[in-house]
C-alpha cells in the first residue's frame, strides 16, 4: 500500500476531517487534501507533523497507519485470550477508539468470543 493510500484509509477509519487535521498540524487544507489523494508528496517533517496531529485527534490512528504500511492491519475483533496480550499503554487507545466508534453509531465495535 502506498503512503498516501494508508494515510487516507486511516483518516477515513478514524473519521478525521482534512480540515481538523490541517488545523492541528498547522498545515494548509489544500496540502492535506492533495497528499491524501496522491496528488502531492510531503516532506518528512510535514509527514511527522501530520501523523502527530492525527494521533492527537484520534489516539491509536498513527499505529493503525503504520500497520497498514507494514501490510499487517490491526484487527478490530478481539478474542478473550487476546486481551491478556494488550499492554497498559494500549488500553487507553483501545478505549478511546471504542468510544469514538460507539459515538459514531457503530455499536459493533469489539466482538468478544
Amino acid at each position: 500500500m502506498l503512503i498516501h493510500e494508508a494515510f487516507n484509509e486511516t483518516l477515513k477509519r478514524y473519521k478525521i476531517s482534512g480540515r481538523a487535521l490541517a488545523q492541528e498540524a498547522q498545515a494548509s487544507e489544500s496540502l492535506v487534501s492533495q497528499f491524501r489523494h496522491g496528488k502531492k508528496g510531503v516532506t518528512d517533517d510535514m509527514l511527522d507533523s501530520l501523523l502527530q496531529a492525527m494521533q492527537t485527534i484520534a489516539p491509536g490512528s498513527r499505529k493503525y497507519f503504520c500497520s497498514l504500511l507494514a501490510g499487517e492491519p490491526i484487527k478490530l475483533g478481539v478474542s478473550k485470550g487476546e486481551f491478556k496480550d494488550i499492554s497498559e499503554d494500549e488500553i487507553p487507545e483501545l478505549l478511546i477508539a471504542i468510544a469514538r466508534r460507539w459515538r459514531a453509531g457503530d455499536n459493533e465495535v469489539v466482538q468478544v468470543s
